[in-house]
């Protein structure tokens, strides 16, 4: 048995069960063809081309019994064979065939693996969706502390300036408060020195005397139409009568000192009257031109002339 025989009698016996008139004149053209073109390219041009259509007429007649046999009773059931022709160089054809099974199963594997390959994609098109809702929330935290950044700044700047502000506010306010309490302490000291029994008490020269004693006094001599004046500020505490001249004013001066003017003239002043330096409080006349002066210091007696400037 030759080799087309061979093929012819595998297709008829293959083809009497499963496959139909259509396609085996379709693998026989296709055979055919094939055969040509590889023909067409050796020196078995002639022979393949008789070869093929050898083999096309034998499928046909092969199929035409099969269908007869089975009276066309049974319905058509489609199965697909996938048959692969391969020519080789001393010009034999070789079948190969691969079953519906096998491409069942290849087609599964290829299905299954397109669902894999979708499956993996859509995961990741979800993290990928994921991790850009979660940027574009941190994208607007960032935003967010961005503004709250330049706020802060901004405000910062702010108490910068108003700090600076308040610090020459608190500079002009300590200056002046500095000078305030420098002119109270020059008020104070000037209040001081004027409370202090310092003055002479008379408003003229006049000649002077000291007596000792444990109550010193020092006896003036004044001229007429002159006064008998206040050594220092303070108040009247006493106007009362003396032993020894008329009249007997004692002043406080508040630091402890106290400054006492015995003469027989008329009294100017009152008690309780709050008198400066220099105040009058007697006019000397003819008759009151002597001055009894003395000085205690927190109830005791000084001399006069520790503290009497006399220039003055």
């Amino acid at each position: 048995m030759s080799e087309t025989e061979m093929v012819a009698e595998t297709i008829a016996e293959t083809g009497a069960d499963k496959i139909t008139q259509e396609s085996v004149e379709t693998a026989a053209e296709t055979t055919a063809e094939t055969a040509a073109e590889a023909t067409a390219e050796t020196s078995a041009e002639t022979a393949a081309a008789t070869t093929a259509e050898t083999v096309a007429q034998t499928a046909s007649e092969a199929a035409g019994e099969a269908a007869e046999k089975t009276g066309n009773k049974r319905k058509r059931k489609w199965n697909y064979t996938l048959m692969l022709f391969v020519d080789s160089k001393e010009g034999r054809i070789r079948q190969m065939g691969i079953g519906p099974t096998a491409v069942e199963l290849m087609a599964l594997f290829v299905l299954t693996v397109i669902v894999i390959l979708a499956i993996i994609c859509f995961a990741d098109s979800h993290r990928i969706n994921g991790l850009e809702n979660v940027i574009s929330e941190q994208q607007k935290n960032i935003d967010t502390l961005t503004s709250q950044n330049d706020e802060l700044t901004e405000e910062n700047a702010d108490l910068i300036s108003l700090r600076e502000e308040l610090s020459d506010k608190v500079v002009i306010l300590s200056d002046t408060i500095n000078r305030k309490v420098e002119e109270e302490e020059a008020q104070e000291q000037e209040r001081a020195q004027a409370h202090m029994p310092v003055g002479f008490p008379l408003s003229s020269s006049a000649s002077l005397e000291e007596t000792g004693g444990d109550e010193p006094m020092v006896k003036l001599d004044g001229t007429a139409g002159s006064s008998i004046i206040a050594a220092a500020d303070g108040t009247v505490v006493s106007v009362a009568t003396d032993s020894v001249y008329l009249h007997c004013v004692r002043i406080d001066h508040g630091n402890g000192y106290n400054t006492i003017y015995r003469n027989d003239g008329d009294v100017m002043i009152k008690e309780g009257d709050e008198v400066v330096k220099g105040a009058i409080l007697y006019v000397i006349g003819e008759d009151n031109t002597e001055l009894g002066y003395q000085i205690t210091y927190d109830g005791k007696y000084i001399d006069p002339m520790d503290l009497i400037n006399i220039d003055g």
